[in-house]
């Protein structure tokens, strides 16, 4: 059977997390969409089962030599899938690799414009911006020989070994010339100096012609010139790079494209190493001069190798009169210079730092330098990252010649409206690059991306925009048969973005593609042209499917949200005031925030809602509660006024990269050291004498010896697929089985473990925090998961609650609260019940902020914030 003839993908018998052994059949080449409540197992189908097994056997087709280098997925619990494509798949968080990624390297432009300047560049004089051009043979003879005879025999020579290797061991040469003779005569083997070819200035095109056909421009050799005025040969020096006409300025020659390569020795910036910037200790960073010394002002001290460093400098002190309770800003010139440069037996700021520096090969130490330092760009290539040997490479565009590193200046809009001016011969090579970077361009700005620079950090972005520009490289995509699962595209996008995201996966499908979408997004819904619905809950109530077929008759049936009544404020609110913010270049406007409301903050992409709320107004009073900053992105504001004292900032966004492979539900919410210590009073447990660690898979105390905690055992195979097998000790309960085994009367530790929440802290007795934690948890939905499920296994909306409830931990009162795409992964029913618990927070004088594009948070929140057209409004809802 052709692939062509089949019309659907089969799945028979998933079972993977929590699906209840689903069968599906998924038609093909067209746009399905995936939706239910958070934890329903949506990711669990589409993306653990399907993309996953298809992944798998995709790269099983590889030879042995390509596996070997391929990171394989291991087997899913499924029974069939058929026929396997080709896939690609864009999962809900997608983290960021390392601090060097920018945003042309996010989206593989900066590919693009590499292998245009490789191929179209002109090299221009940075002084004088004439064309370079490689000087003729005659030319450099011309410049070198003085008192030239027009009609005299001149002769160039070379050494008999540099000889043989231009022409090889058979070619003898006509002529040859002796030292000691003084002449040159007919070949002689013994002689010391070869002739390579004779000519007069006369008729020096024939010489440059002759030189061509021989090559000699590929040999850097030591060549000597023999003449009728010349008593002794004279040093010929040929060059043969690009040089300026107007003065000494000689390029290096490329060849390849790598020297175009911020990533390539050939190509990155020999001063910052192709980052872009340096990393110098920021003084505000090892030294807050509004602390006292007793306060702990002198940070870099408080490393604790420091510390015989530290009370050296206090005996210091203490001699010479230099108090240490009042701020450093206030203390003397002296002080200074004993803490920088030193005295007896205290080193002194500068030698620390050096020693610091001796020790960087300690992952410890770079990251504790890393945590006193700051960036600082590199003015050898203005950030560009790129060599400064590869700077007078241009292409005209606009009018004018073009550096790259002036492309990497421009914003996206900018970009664009540069490159789609260029008229190319349609067919030619050069029009296919100047095409392939106009495409992504104007995808980038369809996404709402049009306000990032090119060289903006990566890290720098929102989960939202780093979402869109990896989505960018699946809407270039040409070809067929592929099949495309993407989690929560939608992620940040305003309504005429998620029409333009529309467009692209339909031109994807006219290719003869398959999308599969999961996403909560009802425009997207209701414009796919199959609907899948899983639950009808979340946890072990959902893994079935609920609802397939067309959307339109789903949405005829769907059960509507009733919103309730918002709680409003009587009182005459005060606001946080904002003056003069100015960030990535761009000044908005003054605004204001109303306190102890529920804001919802909207705005298209782009219009600085994250920048000047997070990056500008959170940051500071983040940093005069906790004095230092909760991000470290430059920016400058003339003052964040707040007329109450906050107690804390938080901002809890849908970028949730931060938890380990070992980070649990249990570990991220303290509530597997509450089942501990409830097993810990057994009397059995108190006459072996146990301690915590001996009911954690985390400790040396409990593990498992054999499995090292994980439950499992994994035998590596090298070209065929690791195998995975089940602790044969511990029998898959991670902790050793003395252990896991103790019960009380009601659970054992282990299953304690992996029974779902609901049905466990309801036998616990629990302190007055972990009742509240344990409400919170019912709020939220969360109390299916059990407390062994690992964070990095749960779907992007149970990650966003699981990390909302471990900031509320303690009593969260009298706070700014932001959260960023908090519907990212969250079904309507799901915030409706999210916006009671956030409004339940309002009434501990809590201020929460919103920055979200969905419609819902209308009906919860009392004031909106509006980024559009370059102002900043502040509107009342009713």
């Amino acid at each position: 059977m052709e692939k062509r003839d089949v019309d659907h993908i089969e799945i028979r018998g998933a079972r993977v997390h929590n699906l209840k052994n689903v069968d599906l059949d998924i038609p093909l080449r067209k746009l399905i969409c995936f939706a239910g409540p958070s934890g329903s197992g949506k990711t669990s189908l589409a993306f653990h089962t399907l993309l996953t097994e298809s992944k798998r056997r995709f790269i099983n087709s590889f030879p042995n030599s390509m596996k070997f280098f391929t990171e394989r997925p291991t087997a899913v619990d499924v029974d069939r899938i058929f026929p396997v494509l080709p896939v690609f798949g864009l999962p809900q968080i997608n983290p960021v690799m390392g601090a060097r990624t920018v945003v042309s390297d996010v989206m593989r432009l900066t590919d693009s414009l590499q292998n245009l300047y490789f191929s179209t560049s002109k090299e221009l004089c940075p002084v004088h911006d004439t064309e370079l051009h490689i000087r003729q043979v005659g030319e450099q003879l011309k410049s070198q020989v003085k008192n030239i005879v027009p009609n005299g025999v001149y002769h160039i020579l070379l050494a008999p070994n540099e000889f043989i290797r231009v022409f090889g061991e058979g070619y003898i040469p006509p002529r040859s010339f002796s030292v000691k003779r003084k002449s040159i005569d007919i070949f002689q083997v013994e002689d010391d100096y070869w002739e390579v070819m004779r000519f007069k200035f006369e008729n020096l095109d024939s010489l440059e012609k002759k030189w061509l056909e021989l090559k000699l421009s590929q040999f850097p050799l030591n060549y000597l010139l023999i003449g009728p005025e010349f008593k002794k040969p004279q040093n010929l020096v040929f060059h043969f790079q690009k040089v300026c006409p107007k003065c000494d300025f000689e390029s290096k020659p490329v060849q390849t494209v790598s020297a175009f390569s911020p990533y390539s020795a050939l190509g990155a910036c020999s001063v910052c190493s192709g980052y872009g910037a340096r990393l110098i200790y920021d003084e505000k960073k090892i030294m807050d001069k509004e602390l006292t010394i007793d306060e702990g002002g002198l940070k870099l001290l408080n490393y604790s190798p420091f510390e015989d460093s530290r009370n050296a400098l206090l005996k210091i002190l203490k001699k010479n009169k230099i108090p240490t309770d009042v701020p450093i800003k206030k203390l003397t010139k002296d002080f200074f210079e004993i803490l920088i440069e030193g005295q007896g037996q205290y080193p002194g700021y500068t030698e620390l730092q050096k020693y610091l520096d001796s020790k960087k090969y300690k992952p410890s130490v770079r990251i504790y330098i890393r945590h006193m330092q700051k960036e600082e760009p590199c003015k050898a290539c203005n950030s560009s990252r790129l060599n400064k040997d590869i700077h007078h490479y241009r292409i005209s565009l606009g009018g004018k010649l073009v550096a790259l590193q002036e492309v990497m200046e421009l914003t996206v809009q900018d970009a664009l409206l540069l490159f789609s001016k260029k008229r190319i011969k349609e067919g030619t090579h050069e029009a296919r690059l100047y095409e392939d970077i106009c495409e992504k361009l104007r995808l980038a700005a369809d996404m709402g991306l049009n306000h990032l620079s090119i060289l903006r950090r990566a890290k720098s972005l929102s989960a939202g925009e780093y979402q869109r520009l990896l989505l960018i490289k699946y809407l270039t995509f040409k070809g067929v048969d592929s099949l495309f699962v993407l989690d929560e595209p939608s992620l940040g996008l305003g309504e005429t973005e998620l029409k333009k995201l529309l467009e692209g996966l339909r031109q994807i499908i006219d290719q003869g593609n398959t999308v599969i979408l999961i996403d909560h997004s009802e425009f997207l819904q209701k414009n796919s042209e199959h609907l899948i619905i899983m639950g009808p809950g979340s946890g072990k109530s959902g893994g079935e499917i609920t609802y397939q077929g067309e959307p339109n008759k789903y949405f005829k049936i769907k059960e509507k949200v009733v919103w309730e009544p918002k709680k409003h404020k009587l009182k005459t609110p005060q606001f946080i005031e904002v003056s003069n913010p100015s960030i990535y270049g761009k000044n908005y406007p003054d605004f204001k925030v109303p306190l102890e409301e529920m804001v919802w903050v909207t705005g298209d992409s782009g219009s600085g809602k994250s920048a000047t709320l997070i990056k500008i107004m959170a940051n500071t009073l983040y940093k005069k509660i906790h004095s230092e900053w909760l991000d470290e992105d430059i920016f400058s504001v003339k003052a964040v006024k707040n007329p109450q004292k906050l107690e804390d900032v938080f901002v809890i966004s849908s970028d949730l990269n931060r938890f380990t492979s070992r980070s649990s539900v249990g570990t991220i919410t303290e509530l597997a050291s509450v089942i501990r210590k409830h097993f810990l009073k057994l009397p059995v447990a108190k006459s072996m004498n146990l301690k915590e660690g001996h009911l954690s898979s985390n400790s040396e105390l409990g593990m498992c010896p054999r499995c090292e905690g994980k439950g499992s055992i994994v035998i590596e195979m090298q070209y065929l697929e690791d195998i995975i097998l089940e602790c044969e000790d511990c029998k898959g309960l991670k902790i050793k089985p003395l252990y896991a085994n103790i019960s009380d009367g009601k659970m054992t530790v282990a299953e304690a473990y992996n029974l779902p929440l609901n049905q466990v802290l309801e036998r616990i007795q629990l302190t007055p925090k972990f009742r509240r934690i344990w409400e919170y948890l019912k709020i939220l939905n969360l109390d299916y998961l059990s407390l062994d499920r690992g964070l990095n296994t749960l779907s992007g909306g149970e990650k966003q609650r699981v990390y909302l409830l471990s900031k509320l931990m303690k009593t969260v009162q009298n706070s700014l609260l932001i959260f960023e795409n908090l519907s990212f992964g969250l079904s309507e029913k799901e915030l409706k019940m999210l916006g009671l618990f956030l409004q339940d927070l309002l009434q501990f004088k809590n201020t929460i902020l919103i920055i979200d594009s969905s419609n819902c948070f209308e009906h919860l929140a009392t004031s909106k914030l509006e980024f559009k057209n370059d102002q900043i409004k502040l509107l009342k809802l009713d």
